[in-house]
C-alpha cells in the first residue's frame, strides 16, 4: 500500500521516557506535571502519525468514521496540552470528558463485524438531533403557514447533505430505541472498565456548570456567603496521564485493523507510551498518599 502520514513525520514517532529518579525524589508535583505533559505530547505525536495515514485509495465510510474519531481525539489532546501549559488547566475536566466518549466510541466501532451494524447505529444516533430539528421547523411552518426562511433552507440542505454522505436519508432514521446504539455507560465500560464512567459523569459538571463546578472553580465561600472567584484553575497530572492511557489504549485497538506494516511501525512507541503513563500514574498516586500522610503527621497541619 502506498501511504503517507499527512501531518506528522513518521520518523518522529517516538516517546521520551520520564526521569524516574526525579519522580522518586519529587518534593512537589512539578516533576509529575512535567512528565505527564511530555508523555501526552509523545503519545499525541505517535497517534497523530497513525491517524494521518493516507492510503492509496480513499477510506470507505466505516474506516473514515474510525479515522475521524481518532483525529478528533488527537485534536482534543492537543487542546488538553495547550490548556495545561497556557490556561492553567481551566478546561481539563471538560476536555477529558469529550475525549473519553470519543475514544469509547472508536473502541466500540473497532469491534464491529463485516455487516457494519455498529457503524450504522453510530450514524443514525448522530443524526437524531438533526432530524428532530427539522421536525420543529416543519411544525412551526405548518402552525404559522409561513414560508421557509433562507436560514432554514440552508440548515435543511446541510443536514440532508450530511446524511446522504453516509448513504442514508434523514426521514428514514428509526426511533432511538430501534437504533440499538449502546448508552455512554455501556460504551465507556466496554472500552475502559467500570471505574471510567464515574469520571465521565464528574466531567458533566464542568460542561454544564453545575453547583459543584461553581463552588469548586468560580465562587469562594466566605463568612456569611460567597464571593466571585476569577482565579486560575490548577492543572493536575491526573487528567493528562488518564488521557495518555486512554489515547494509547484505543490507538492500539485501532492499529489492529491496519496493515501489518503499520502495526510493526506503531506498536512499540504506543506500548512504550502506555507503559510509561501507567508507571508514572502509579508513582504519582503513591506520592500523593505519602504527602497526605506527612501532612497528617505534621503538627503544623494539625487541627
Amino acid at each position: 500500500m502506498i501511504w503517507r502520514s499527512q501531518y506528522v513525520a513518521v520518523d518522529d514517532v517516538h516517546v521520551v521516557e520520564p526521569d524516574w529518579r526525579a519522580l522518586r525524589e519529587a518534593a512537589d508535583e512539578n516533576p509529575f506535571m512535567h512528565a505527564a505533559v511530555e508523555l501526552l505530547k509523545g503519545a499525541l505525536g505517535v497517534t497523530s502519525a497513525l491517524a494521518g495515514i493516507v492510503p492509496d485509495q480513499p477510506y470507505d465510510l466505516h474506516a473514515a468514521i474510525r479515522c475521524g474519531l481518532l483525529v478528533r481525539a488527537c485534536k482534543l489532546c492537543t487542546d488538553l496540552v495547550a490548556d495545561a501549559c497556557m490556561l492553567m488547566g481551566r478546561q481539563q475536566i471538560a476536555l477529558t470528558r469529550q475525549l473519553l466518549e470519543t475514544l469509547a466510541n472508536l473502541s466500540y466501532l473497532c469491534g464491529d463485524d463485516e455487516c457494519g451494524a455498529r457503524h450504522l447505529a453510530f450514524i443514525q444516533d448522530s443524526l437524531i438531533a438533526e432530524r428532530e430539528f427539522l421536525k420543529v421547523v416543519e411544525r412551526q411552518q405548518a402552525a404559522n403557514s409561513a414560508a421557509e426562511l433562507p436560514i432554514e433552507a440552508r440548515i435543511r440542505a446541510s443536514i440532508n447533505d450530511t446524511a446522504r454522505a453516509a448513504g442514508i436519508e434523514v426521514d428514514q432514521i428509526p426511533g432511538r430505541r430501534q437504533i440499538n446504539w449502546p448508552s455512554a455507560l455501556d460504551r465507556i465500560e466496554m472500552a475502559f472498565g467500570p471505574t471510567a464512567y464515574p469520571s465521565f459523569r464528574t466531567g458533566s459538571g464542568a460542561v454544564h456548570g453545575t453547583w459543584h463546578d461553581l463552588l469548586r472553580n468560580h465562587l469562594r465561600q466566605v463568612d456569611g456567603g460567597f464571593e466571585p472567584d476569577f482565579g486560575a484553575a490548577t492543572a493536575r497530572p491526573q487528567p493528562l496521564l488518564s488521557a495518555t492511557i486512554q489515547l494509547t489504549t484505543v490507538a492500539i485497538t485501532y492499529l489492529r485493523r491496519q496493515s501489518h506494516h503499520h502495526q510493526q511501525m506503531f506498536d512499540e512507541p504506543l506500548a512504550a507510551a502506555l507503559g510509561f503513563a501507567f508507571r508514572t500514574d502509579d508513582m504519582h498516586e503513591r506520592w500523593i498518599s505519602a504527602a497526605t500522610d506527612h501532612r497528617r503527621e505534621d503538627p503544623a497541619h494539625a487541627g
